[in-house]
């Protein structure tokens, strides 16, 4: 059976299904992504990569399933763009109750174990928060429950945050079980399903709107701002700020960092 080109019609097709059930854009400049996702998920398939597209495009659910599995891009690392963060805790990690926060498209886990990890930092532990963290991807939540990481993924932790909330040695460290405790994984699509709950004191999705269409990113911005309590912030990528600019949110700005607070009406 001939490969499957970049160029191929069945690839294109391939790209609107998978763009219509999880809202993923891997078309044009990704559309080699595209290609290598559908080549892994047919060889874990036991098929040929041609074979499991078509497949995709007549409507085969087992076999688009294998596809979101494969395509879906997991490249993420604990403290990721570290001013957000620490916003986030100068904004929001003085208050008083229980804190629910919101990590959407978690991938393999590194941010919500980083935002668990600041919890704790700050003074946390014991005051209820809970973090619900979700991602389309079944892999990744698998790693994300092992919650045990490589040099890589963990080379942005300060020092005196991996010596206090991580164990093992350092080519297989794992998340302390406090951190993991705060952390409550689930399948989620945001393209598809309603919030996992709320309404939420912060949401964070980043670097994951960039790989939908502008039309699907402005519909599920305006999901996850709903799911805010007034008052509440969402976090996004900094290169995702210019997709929220229509949001009925305030930009809040402080040593290098931006999140988008949802306003209290009076």
């Amino acid at each position: 059976m001939p490969d499957l080109d970049l160029g191929s019609p069945e690839l294109a097709e391939v790209a609107r299904v998978l763009a219509e059930a999880a809202g993923l854009s891997l078309s044009a400049g990704l559309r080699r992504t595209l290609r290598n996702g559908v080549e892994a998920a047919a060889a874990s398939a036991g098929i040929e990569p041609l074979e499991l597209a078509r497949r995709i495009v007549a409507g085969d659910r087992a076999s688009l399933a294998v596809l979101v599995e494969h395509a879906v891009v997991l490249e993420t690392y604990f403290y990721r763009h570290p001013q957000q963060l620490a916003l986030l805790g100068r904004l929001l990690f003085d208050a008083p109750g229980p804190l629910a926060i919101w990590s959407a498209g978690c991938a393999s886990g590194e941010e919500p174990y980083s935002v668990a990890m600041a919890l704790l930092e700050a003074g946390r532990a014991g005051r209820g928060d809970r973090i619900v963290a979700t991602d389309v991807s079944e892999r990744a939540l698998a790693t994300a429950r092992a919650a045990t990481y490589g040099p890589w993924a963990l080379r942005r932790v300060p020092p005196r945050v991996a010596e206090r909330w991580l164990a093992g040695p350092p080519a297989s460290r794992s998340v302390a079980g406090e951190a993991r405790a705060l952390v409550e994984l689930r399948r989620h699509n945001l393209v598809a399903d309603p919030a996992p709950g709320g309404p939420f004191d912060a949401i964070l999705c980043r670097n994951v709107l960039i790989y939908f269409e502008p039309p699907v990113a402005a519909e599920v911005l305006y999901r996850l701002t709903d799911a805010l309590r007034p008052g509440g912030l969402l976090v996004v990528g900094p290169v995702e700020l210019p997709l929220a600019s229509a949001l009925p949110l305030e930009w809040v700005d402080d040593q290098g960092g931006t999140v988008l607070r949802r306003r209290v009406e009076h």
